[in-house]
């Protein structure tokens, strides 16, 4: 065996070992790329609902104060033609999924909310109320 044959192996080895490289590289890649693909869609919704949340604060439903809310979607008109995503607590998210209360957007501006003493019987309460827009910081101190 001569200096030149020794040279030749270790470069084939050299480039056997780059191509196992390239390989890992590609492989790592395509699991980010599969990565991304199921995170965007997610982080797209996380940022319309921060908007939405910036706008609703609060739960929408009548007479609710609480803060801690989640967005539900609801059936109705709204200008985009999608479903309406409104700002509900806890309690009042769990009323709704049992279906002891219903609501439903009536346009951009506005919300129909029903009251059921069972989710077969009638409505015991309906009442359409405008939604809840987010107060300006200070506001009410400019006012006075």
């Amino acid at each position: 065996m001569t200096i030149v044959d020794l040279k030749e192996q270790r470069q084939a080895r050299w480039r056997a070992e780059r191509d196992r490289w390239d390989a890992w590289q590609e492989r790592e890649l395509a699991k980010a790329y599969r990565v991304l693909d199921v995170l965007a869609p997610l982080v797209e919704q996380l940022l319309k609902q921060k908007k939405v949340r910036a706008r609703h604060p609060r739960c929408e439903a009548p007479g609710c104060w609480s803060t801690i809310t989640t967005l539900h979607p609801v059936q109705g008109r709204t200008s985009e033609d999608a479903p309406a995503l409104v700002a509900l607590c806890d309690r009042h998210l769990g009323a709704v999924r049992s279906g002891r209360m219903r609501v439903n957007a009536e346009g951009a501006d506005a919300l129909s909310w029903q009251l059921y003493d069972r989710p077969d019987a009638p409505p015991r309460l309906q009442i359409k109320l405008p939604r809840r827009r987010a107060s300006r910081a200070g506001a009410h101190r400019r006012a006075q």
